[in-house]
């Protein structure tokens, strides 16, 4: 069995963290804020049957094989129902949210680049 330390980051966490540290019943921030938040973790890699029987037995096995082929069929039968409403990709509101995202991309602050494409946006219907 081998070990994995894995290294990952959550990102745009608003923060509602203590204003003082140290004063566990003091004020909290007002969440207007974002941080990105690391954290570290190991785990297990199972590499044959035997280290697998180990772990797991097949009562729980099966059951975890019959939650994720109960939740592939949920998620698949989800998808054919709500995609009649879905927005389509050229809609000018989804087009807005991708160029959004686009230069949030390439690290310009997200009310930038809303301000940015709502700016562009408007000129160009205020030509035609």
């Amino acid at each position: 069995m081998k070990q994995a330390h894995v290294k990952a980051t959550v990102e745009k966490v608003k923060d509602f963290s203590l204003v003082n540290p140290l004063d566990e019943k003091g004020p909290r921030k007002d969440g207007t804020s974002t941080v990105n938040v690391s954290y570290e973790y190991d785990h297990d890699i199972l590499e044959t049957k035997e280290e697998l029987d180990r772990k797991f037995s097949f009562e729980a096995l099966l059951n975890l094989a019959n939650q994720r082929v109960k939740q592939t069929a949920n998620a698949k039968a989800r998808q054919a129902a709500v995609s009649p409403y879905e927005l389509p990709d050229n809609a000018p509101v989804a087009v807005r949210d991708r160029m959004i995202k686009d230069m949030v991309s390439q690290g310009i602050p997200e009310e930038v680049a809303i301000a940015q494409i709502d700016a562009l946006l408007a000129s160009v219907r205020a030509t035609v």
